[in-house]
């Protein structure tokens, strides 16, 4: 058995051979400084011997050959320990931004990307901070923690691995989960993705404190509900797939497109302003905007110069209820406080108007007034044509203009036939829309059209409320309803 701590000392003699061991037991080893041609061929010629002798005297991780490592000529080895690995989150490219949050060095990609397009990509989806995941998107790689595993020394003690290290690490929020089997972290909802002290979690209803600016940039949400604390300024858009309530205003040229309700405590300003909504909406007040809704429309204080389409109702006699200048089409009734001002401003304020049928219907009215006109020139050129062979003073020149009359003649007439048709076809669908009314319930001004469908009217006086707009054997009359409402 061999003295270890003589071993130590003085090193181990097998054969001729000195073997030493290093200070922390884990290599055997022989010195050989100078390189000594008869030393290695002494070492060949007795390998085998050594290499017996080292496994008989219980030496572990026997070398099958010797190795020269720094000078040395190793014979054994001990295995060290490895130590554990902690469990890890790898985000995937999208969602990178959200490092900063931790302080890693984020900064240096999004600066290169600035450089990169600066001149092609509009700078607010560059800065935006809003990121999404729709439900079950892969949002990180996943890493189980691997456990350490022990070593051991050339005298085969065991080396235990070490402890973990005490270090901050992301964990995961209850709207996250780990998928097994593909070792990725996906989104259990679709919302805002947030990595706030260390912690991974999806919001699907998430709310900006402030205003939606440089320091956010646009924004595109999906989740249950978006808030939005103050305004939505010059330029940014806000794409949102679920609920939005805006507190604040719109500066011009913003974008909102909301796939839900959509509700705006402020006004929505700007000529290039454009909001479009899916489900129903309510707003304070519009000034020059665009507004598209699907759905009802409700207006507290007042609709000015927009250019406003809604698909089912709409609603302005809460707070001031005013709607002038611009144009207002609805498919279904409106009610209004009151319509145009006393500047006479021009209003056109529609009900029971749907632009799918409405307007290919008035284009095509006009095509057959145009084209009825034409068949009474051609037909008029045809019969001059006939008196003029009958009296035989037509010319081959002649003949050939008065046949291809006659040919456009019949073009045109099938033509006609044809829109006719269109024209029928499409004065049974508007029917229904024949009965929408336009309730007033304070005044209406000089100078506004209102329509009904395809039939329209400019008011020709002030008139006080309350009061409806109906149609009627298609012209549009007004009457008092038996009860204010």
């Amino acid at each position: 058995m061999i003295d270890r701590k003589e071993a130590k000392q003085q090193g181990l003699w097998i054969g001729d051979f000195l073997l030493k061991v290093s200070p922390d037991d884990m290599i055997i080893y022989m010195e050989n400084e100078e390189g000594d041609p008869e030393f290695a061929r002494n070492l060949q010629e007795n390998w085998e011997y050594l290499k017996s002798r080292l496994v008989e005297e219980g030496i572990k991780g026997v070398l099958p050959e010797p190795e020269v490592v720094e000078g040395k000529i190793v014979v054994a080895k001990g295995t060290p320990p490895k130590p554990p690995v902690s469990e890890r989150y790898e985000l995937e490219e999208k969602f990178l931004p959200l490092l900063e949050e931790i302080g890693e060095r984020y900064c240096e990609k999004l600066i290169k990307t600035l450089e990169k397009n600066f001149n092609k990509e509009d700078l607010r989806d560059l800065c935006r901070k809003i990121i999404c995941a729709e439900k079950d998107e892969v949002i990180a790689k996943w890493f189980p923690a691997v456990p350490g595993v022990p070593g051991y020394n050339v005298w085969g003690d065991p080396l235990e691995p070490p402890g973990l290290k005490e270090e901050k690490k992301i964990t995961l929020g209850e709207n996250v989960y780990i998928d097994e089997k593909e070792k990725v972290v996906k989104a259990k909802f679709s919302g805002v993705v947030k990595l706030e002290n260390f912690v991974l979690e999806v919001y699907p209803e998430y709310e900006i404190k402030g205003d939606v600016d440089f320091s956010i940039g646009n924004v595109y949400f999906k989740g249950k509900r978006l808030t939005v604390k103050g305004d939505v300024k010059f330029g940014f858009k806000v794409i949102s797939e679920g609920e939005f309530i805006l507190e604040g205003c719109t500066e011009n040229k913003v974008h909102i497109e909301v796939n839900g309700d959509f509700f705006c405590k402020g006004i929505i300003r700007g000529e290039e302003t454009f909001v479009k909504v899916t489900g129903n909406a309510e707003i304070k007040g519009v000034e020059y905007a665009v507004i598209e809704v699907k759905g009802n429309l409700k207006v507290e204080n007042y609709l000015i110069f927009s250019k406003t389409l809604v698909e089912g109702e709409l609603e302005a006699t809460s707070g001031k209820g005013i709607i002038y200048g611009g144009e207002v089409k609805v498919a279904g009734n409106i009610k209004a406080g009151i319509l145009g001002n006393e500047s006479q401003t021009a209003t056109r304020v529609f009900a029971g108007h749907d632009p799918d049928l409405i307007e290919p219907y008035l284009s095509l009215v006009q095509k057959k007034l145009i084209l009825k006109e034409n068949l009474m020139k051609i037909s008029y050129g045809i019969m001059l044509g006939e008196r003029l062979k009958e009296e035989g003073r037509m010319s081959p020149d002649k003949e050939k203009i008065w046949l291809k009359l006659r040919e456009e003649y019949g073009r045109a007439e099938e033509e006609l036939r044809s829109i006719r048709e269109k024209i029928k076809d499409l004065e049974k669908k508007i029917k229904e829309f024949k009965t929408k009314v336009i309730q007033v319930k304070e005044r209406i001004y000089p100078g506004v059209t209102v329509g009904i469908a395809e039939i329209s009217m400019v008011v020709p006086e002030e008139k006080r409320g309350p009061l409806e707009f109906y149609l009627m054997a298609d012209v549009i009359q007004s009457r008092r309803p038996e009860k204010d409402e």
